[in-house]
């Protein structure tokens, strides 16, 4: 016989029932490991089995239920499910990496992006799911200025025990929401760091199952999120008296104020470096070879600015002017900008250790 919720977590009984009457958006907050994902399921059963049209947005990229990681995510409840990851995202926002503390700006852009996507659907409730990020000054002005962004109707707070407050007493001072503050249940226990790096590796594996290679030209899309795509290219002429000068074969070369951009197929010695700095009049120098992007975890936007799929750089190459991406999307000829993410991810969804840096 299958137990009622109100048996499992008998904490958030009273304030499941009194939320399913809200209407408008319910944000969730709390640390890792503090049942968030379970209490927005319960809360978008209820919904769906009142008859409310409701939807999910799902703003943690590290443990991800609805879209890929290191991505945010939306959906609309049609059909009775049991766990979130039985939803399907109807839109994306791509960050490239598994927390939003290096990248605030464009995690809160990411977020009003899938919740204005979703508006537009005109749900009658609306929950967001948060990611674990809450620790420090970084953390809590993330969270606030998160929900100044989304402006929901009400804020729950899960704790186990104060951990929360810096953020709850913030929010608290606001007369446009309604801050409640929550235990953790009993039933929700802590898991090992290793239980959410293997979630990471399944949910990557799910997602790059059905996946195929796609070649499209470079002269079609833009890099954006990175160094590479953010100069000038050197033209032909300078680029081959560069190489000429110092004896290497740059396959691209950028610039941007003092800096300078290189992809090249072989190391430069010190002496090479040297005297590129000087010809050049170069303050700050990134050389990397094509292979550093490598299975790079990419977010793939069109014209309209819609984020449809994710993929990984097979290859990057400036001679032929092609960039060969895996991703399950069915075409890539839509995609204009190719938005450089944080991670190097196998197709199985091994995450490649140390993530491209200077890029």
């Amino acid at each position: 016989m299958q137990v009622s919720w109100q048996v499992v977590y008998p904490e958030w009984q009273e304030a499941i029932e009194r939320l399913v009457q809200v209407s408008g958006a319910v944000m969730v907050l709390g640390s890792v490991d503090t049942g968030k994902s379970t209490f927005c399921a319960l809360l978008l059963r209820q919904w769906h089995a009142m008859g409310a049209l409701a939807g999910y947005l799902d703003l943690d990229p590290g443990q991800s239920n609805v879209g890929p990681p290191a991505t945010f995510s939306w959906t609309l409840v049609r059909q009775p499910f049991e766990r979130l990851t039985e939803l399907s995202p109807g839109g994306l926002a791509f960050l490239g990496d598994i927390t939003p503390a290096r990248h605030i700006a464009l995690a809160l852009a990411g977020a009003r992006r899938v919740l204005d996507e979703l508006l537009a659907l005109q749900p009658e409730n609306i929950v967001i799911d948060t990611c674990g990020y809450v620790g420090g000054w970084v953390a809590r002005h993330y969270k606030l200025m998160l929900a100044d962004l989304l402006r929901p109707r009400v804020i729950v707070g899960l704790q186990r025990e104060r951990e929360l407050m810096p953020i709850l007493d913030a929010l608290s001072r606001r007369a446009d929401w309604r801050v409640e503050a929550l235990p953790v249940p009993a039933a929700i226990g802590r898991k090992p760091p290793i239980f959410r790096s293997q979630y990471r590796r399944v949910a990557f594996a799910r997602y790059f199952e059905g996946a195929h290679s796609h070649t499209l030209p470079l002269s079609q899309v833009s890099f954006v999120g990175r160094r590479l795509g953010a100069g000038e290219p050197l033209n032909e002429a300078t680029k081959q008296h560069l190489e000429r000068q110092i004896r290497a074969e740059l396959l691209h070369a950028e610039r941007y104020g003092e800096y300078l951009h290189v992809i090249l197929r072989q190391p430069l010695t010190e002496h090479q470096i040297g005297l590129l700095q000087t010809l050049t009049r170069a303050h700050r120098l990134t050389l990397l070879p094509p292979s550093a992007y490598q299975s790079l975890l990419v977010g793939l936007t069109d014209y309209t600015g819609r984020t449809f799929g994710v993929g990984l750089i097979e290859s990057l190459d400036f001679e032929q002017g092609t960039l060969t991406l895996l991703s399950p999307v069915h075409s890539v000829q839509p995609v204009r900008w190719v938005q450089l993410g944080y991670l190097r991810v196998l197709p199985d969804g091994t995450e490649l250790g140390e993530p491209l840096r200077d890029g």
